[in-house]
């Protein structure tokens, strides 16, 4: 059994404005749907910063044994 891939948003809005074209070809918005189904509908935005984290304290980050502090 084979897997069929998963699609997108952009192959859907592409496969509408296909359809549309096929049945209705000779429509006056025609040539304005030939150029949308050439461009790309990802929604790929800005990325999405990755959350802030808090700093660590320098007792926790500073190695006793290597200042010469360890008992």
């Amino acid at each position: 059994m084979t897997k069929t891939p998963s699609h997108d948003d952009d192959f859907f809005i592409k496969n509408a404005i296909a359809c549309w074209l096929f049945h209705f070809p000779d429509h006056k918005w025609t040539p304005i749907y030939e150029e949308l189904v050439k461009r790309d509908f990802n929604a790929a935005s800005k990325p999405t910063p990755r959350p802030a984290r808090r700093a660590r304290t320098p007792s926790k980050t500073t190695n006793k044994k290597a200042n010469g502090e360890a008992k």
